[in-house]
């Protein structure tokens, strides 16, 4: 027995057939889409030494003759860094908001003085920048409670789920600056910009300020 199939039938066959392969793409990229988090290993054994630690970014540049890092680990890689020692950082701006810096700052480029910076990168990213820098195992108390305590205090402040880290995009850093001159300076480098200076508030950038360098 021959059995026909009517224009309909045949119609509707066609479209299962397409729609199949269009669900299990989008399945994919759910997938590939999902986020993961990530536990931070911090211990007194990822505590290192260092000589003449620098680095340039977009609009950020910091250099610091010597000092400590305590390094934060994730299955993933190094995206946490929270650097213990005296240095020079400077932080200059896109044009359209150059005046606004020198109204909260007083200058431009702002150039400051710090004690430590906490720091937020992508494993990459750490690995071609921070991950070049000649570190030394380093058995020191004081500097590992002091990295500790300021993990503590900042963690919570970018790229978490809960105490889980989330790993920020590529090229995009974290910088948290403790300053002499200006309490403790958050900024932030990616395709979206952001500059706060924490007490007296004030801020820098509009929600959502694109970076001119990453666009």
């Amino acid at each position: 027995m021959v059995r026909t199939i009517n224009f309909h039938q045949r119609a509707g066959m066609i479209v299962l057939a397409l729609f199949v392969p269009a669900a299990l793409v989008l399945s994919q990229e759910q997938v590939d889409q999902k986020t993961s988090f990530y536990d931070v290993q911090i211990s007194k054994d990822q505590l290192f030494s260092y000589k003449n630690l620098k680095f340039t970014g977009d609009y950020t540049s910091f250099e610091s003759a010597s000092g400590f890092v305590l390094v934060g680990k994730t299955d993933a890689g190094n995206t946490v860094a929270v650097v213990v020692g005296a240095g020079n950082a400077t932080i200059d701006a896109p044009e359209a908001h150059q005046e606004k810096i020198k109204t909260v700052f007083g200058m431009l480029p702002v150039k400051m003085s710090f004690k430590s910076i906490y720091i937020r990168m992508s494993p990459k990213e750490y690995a071609e920048t921070l991950g070049k820098v000649e570190l030394a195992k380093a058995a020191d108390d004081d500097a590992f409670n002091k990295a500790k305590e300021i993990y503590d205090l900042k963690f919570l402040g970018s790229y978490h789920a809960g105490p889980k880290a989330m790993l920020p995009p590529y090229k995009t850093r974290v910088m948290e600056f403790d300053t002499d001159a200006f309490g403790w300076i958050y900024n932030e480098e990616g395709y979206w910009l952001k500059l706060r200076k924490v007490s007296p508030y004030a801020s820098i950038y509009p929600a959502n300020f694109v970076n001119p360098k990453q666009k």
